[in-house]
């Protein structure tokens, strides 16, 4: 007898710690029922740390996100592009073409990527990329939309993620990116307001919410 074929869950996005704030619950929910989850993070981050060289900060965040995934028990693939002029350097190295392999390889039955109305420009980059990406690969399983900034909601159908086992390990994800404590931090409370509120509208304790495209 064949053992079972496990599914793989893709997540874009356009820093290391962008999914861990955004569905870092959901992560563990995931990987907890045996799915295979892999990150595939646009940039190394290095410009987050402005008092620090930018290579020491890119070995920093490297360090951290394999720390995360240890704890997570996901695995991060890095695209490897700098955070200045990110558009440019997608047309020319080629990036569509490179998540696309991946997208073919992987054949994931879930697709996560960031919003089209984070307030970072970056963020709404990856998701402009993504939708380009899977309507020309006519991609038919799950995409859905995580939050990490957002002010404004998404136009689609909202989905919830009940994370009440799972909120103090996302949680301690978020404290191992110690490089990016000045960012991190002060979104403890919104984090928390957020699992809060998700979790009353999901009749739970904590939730983690997501927008549903198809």
């Amino acid at each position: 007898m064949k053992p079972k074929k496990t599914d793989t869950i893709l997540i874009f996005c356009a820093h290391s710690d962008d999914e861990v704030i955004g569905m870092g619950g959901t992560i563990a929910k995931l990987t907890t029922e045996g799915k295979k989850v892999i990150t595939i993070i646009f940039t190394y981050g290095e410009k987050s740390t402005p008092h620090l060289k930018e290579e020491v900060t890119l070995k920093q965040r490297l360090i951290e996100t394999k720390t995360v995934d240890k704890l997570l028990k996901k695995k991060s693939i890095f695209l490897g592009l700098k955070e200045a002029n990110l558009e440019k350097q997608i047309h020319e190295l080629k990036i569509k073409e490179k998540v696309k392999i991946l997208i073919k390889k992987f054949n994931p039955k879930q697709i996560y990527t960031l919003s089209s109305t984070d307030p970072h420009k970056d963020h709404r980059l990856v998701n402009k990329i993504i939708m380009e990406i899977v309507e020309e690969l006519d991609y038919k399983h799950d995409l859905l939309i995580f939050e990490v900034w957002n002010v404004v909601n998404e136009p689609h159908p909202r989905i919830y993620s009940d994370i009440s086992p799972y909120f103090k390990i996302k949680l301690e994800a978020l404290k191992l990116f110690k490089s990016q404590r000045h960012y991190i931090y002060p979104l403890w409370l919104s984090v928390y307001f957020k699992a809060r509120l998700n979790g009353f509208k999901n009749k739970n304790k904590y939730s983690e919410m997501f927008y549903k495209l198809r």
